[in-house]
């Protein structure tokens, strides 16, 4: 059964992308969920259908990402469809096998069930920028009781990769509008504002605050009887079997929630109202809900205005799914022939080869070039580089072998008390270049896989390491790094890497985030020039044609350690690495560029301890930034005059505590 028709799927897309108004989007790097919107209809007989996307950095690690649905009772998770940024469908299996190869679940769906719940699961397929759409229908979401109708659901969990943004909106099409007494919504474990807007009630995370492990949304939403018409009735009220257990703990005034009445016996606003009498400032001290004596409750002509605008656009995007779509397929059909131009009117295999390293041997500028040519190509449907995929762990392997040729890095070995051989990596002292900011490789090029949460962490990214955004500058950090984490012997192993950043995370932050700046530059459409668009393609296409070349001349093999170092850098080292000992002209010397105990699978050890941990230096927040964003949260931030406890169901700010007894959860992420 498909969920969503083809031509309603341009209605989604153009859809969330209004919804995204509301929201400052960041992006991150090396698996990492720049940002999930859900849309949940809920039907007439309590089903409710939902379209999540997750727009995500993805990283050459792991095979799938999931969502996992416990607790779930009597709500069945079914009729799942995936597609990506590119509309491609994904292949459903209903018994999902997680003990497969990355590629082999490439372009596949399907269900894993657990002794807990089910799993919906999909294979990540290639590495980078990529937007997921996961759709599925939760049967008997919404249940009718004595009282009223709802639910408490979990919509997301943070696992291993939370999102750096999340909103949920959950839309009742049996009206037009909802009115004051129709619903209420209470929201639960995350930073972030709660509301209603026309039809729909809404829950979203601060903008400037990502979400971390364990962080959830879970939204309790109490109906009036009659909305909608749920095949499943409990017996018992509302309050007491959902709306109490979700409450206790958390940080609303649970007796005020349970009432219908505020303490004064006048009416409370279901959804509009706030606190009597009391302003909602935001950070800036901007009034953001100004009150409205008229309806007795905080009423909000900012949401209101934005509602209006939101909803124009969302009938714009319902009515013109075809011009719109038509629109952007011409502008990418514009970039390509763009492109092609500058590759002299072929396509990237029909370009001569390149024999020379691109751009004089600059990795970076090389892969800002080709991040561009593959994303053209791929958003403009047509084949990019076959097998090309540029990663974070790809660079950090480039510059290792780098290092290694020129004699920065040595292998050592010895045995360990079981005898068995341990292989030891010996590093010399790095030498720290000059800082030459006009060599920088930022100016005309767009960061996709990266964000820096802050503004003063791209300053201090600036202040210490402007003018070493270059080939010469990354890789000495990187050297530098394995120095410092090595023993006082200078031999260091994986193990001690790990334990080196682990110790040093707030130190080590800023050169993660700089590193990650460098790994997702890619080249303006309009800086790009031709002599770099077919020196980078000519050269990928040569070194993918490696074996098929019918000559190599011998002082090509002065270049053959440079080769490998761009290999690995581009992904292709192990093929490289055999044509080249299928078609070498002297043995004797490739040996020496190629030892038999093959480099590049002895520096996997180091190159994945290096992904990891910087990434967990990037992740990392100060007992400071903790401390704002817990104050900022709970009101008490001195540029914040916030009121929560009193909140019924209204508009305001979410209660990171409390939730309990709600279905769904148990994470999601990538593995």
């Amino acid at each position: 059964m498909r969920l969503v028709h083809p031509l309603c799927r341009v209605v989604v897309f153009r859809a969330v992308a209004c919804l995204c108004l509301f929201a400052s989007l960041p992006v991150c790097a090396q698996h990492q969920i720049d940002s999930v919107f859900i849309l949940v209809h809920l039907q007439d007989n309590g089903d409710a259908k939902v379209m999540e996307k997750r727009v995500c950095q993805v990283s050459d690690q792991g095979t799938e990402g999931f969502i996992t649905f416990n607790n779930m009772g009597d709500i069945e998770v079914k009729d799942l469809e995936v597609f990506d940024e590119n509309g491609e469908d994904y292949k459903v299996e209903e018994v999902w096998d997680v003990n497969r190869s990355r590629e082999a679940k490439t372009r596949k769906c399907g269900y894993h069930r657990t002794d807990q719940g089910v799993e919906l699961c999909w294979g990540i397929g290639r590495a980078g920028k990529r937007s997921y759409y996961i759709g599925y229908t939760l049967t008997n979401l919404v249940k009718s009781y004595d009282d009223y109708d709802g639910f408490c659901h979990s919509f997301y969990e943070a696992a291993n990769s939370p999102a750096a943004f999340a909103m949920v909106n959950v839309i009742v099409e049996q009206v037009d509008s909802l009115a004051q007494q129709d619903a209420r919504i209470w929201t639960f474990g995350y930073d972030g504002w709660k509301g209603r807007l026309g039809n729909y009630v809404w829950a979203r995370t601060e903008e400037d605050a990502p979400m971390r492990n364990g962080d959830a949304v879970i939204m309790l939403v109490e109906l009036r009887k009659g909305l909608l018409h749920p095949a499943v009735s409990k017996e018992g009220t509302f309050k007491e079997l959902v709306k109490r257990p979700a409450l206790t703990d958390s940080e609303y005034d649970i007796e005020v929630a349970m009432g219908d009445t505020l303490e004064n016996g006048a009416l409370r606003s279901s959804l509009m109202g706030g606190q009597v009498g009391t302003g909602h400032e935001n950070r800036g001290g901007n009034v953001l809900l100004m009150t409205s004596e008229e309806d007795g409750g905080g009423f909000s002509w900012e949401l209101i205005g934005g509602f209006l605008l939101i909803v124009g656009l969302i009938g714009w995007a319902a009515k013109e799914p075809v011009n719109a779509f038509v629109a952007d397929k011409k502008r990418q059909k514009k970039r390509f022939a763009a492109l092609t131009t500058l590759m002299g009117g072929k396509k990237w295999n029909e370009l001569p080869y390149w024999r020379e390293l691109p751009m004089q041997g600059n990795l970076l500028g090389s892969s800002a070039v080709l991040a561009a040519v593959q994303q053209i190509l791929t958003a403009s449907k047509n084949n990019p580089i076959n097998g090309v995929e540029f990663s974070v762990q790809h660079l950090y392997e480039a510059f290792i072998l780098r290092m290694f040729y020129k004699g920065g890095i040595t292998l050592d070995y010895d045995t360990d008390k079981q005898g068995k051989t341990r292989q030891l990596f010996r590093i010399q002292e790095p030498v720290k270049p000059e800082k030459e900011p006009e060599k920088d490789v930022m100016e005309n090029a767009t960061i996709d896989a990266v964000h820096v949460q802050h503004g003063d962490r791209k300053r201090e990214v600036d202040r210490l390491y402007m003018g070493l955004l270059h080939d010469d500058g990354i890789q000495y950090m990187l050297h530098d790094l394995l120095y410092q984490a090595a023993n006082a012997d200078h031999l260091l192993q994986p193990d001690e890497l790990k334990d080196y950043v682990k110790k040093n995370l707030e130190n080590l932050r800023p050169m993660a985030d700089a590193l990650y700046m460098m790994a997702g530059c890619r080249k303006d459409d309009d800086a790009l020039k031709a002599d770099e668009v077919q020196q980078v393609v000519g050269f990928a296409h040569y070194l993918k044609d490696f074996s098929l070349v019918s000559e190599h001349h011998i002082e090509e093999v002065g270049l053959w350690k440079e080769y490998l170092v761009f290999a690995s850098f581009y992904g292709i080292a192990d093929q490289v690495r055999k044509d080249m000992k299928a078609v070498a002209p002297d043995a004797t010397k490739l040996d020496q560029l190629i030892p038999p105990h093959q480099v590049m699978e002895d520096f996997r050890p180091i190159t994945t301890a290096l992904t990891t941990s910087l990434y967990s230096a990037r992740m990392y927040e100060t007992a400071y930034e903790r401390e704002q964003r817990r104050s900022y949260s709970s009101g008490s931030g001195s540029s914040s005059s916030r009121s929560y406890s009193s909140s019924s169901g209204s508009s305001g700010h979410s209660s990171y505590s409390g939730g309990g007894g709600h279905s769904g959860g148990g994470g999601s992420g990538f593995r």
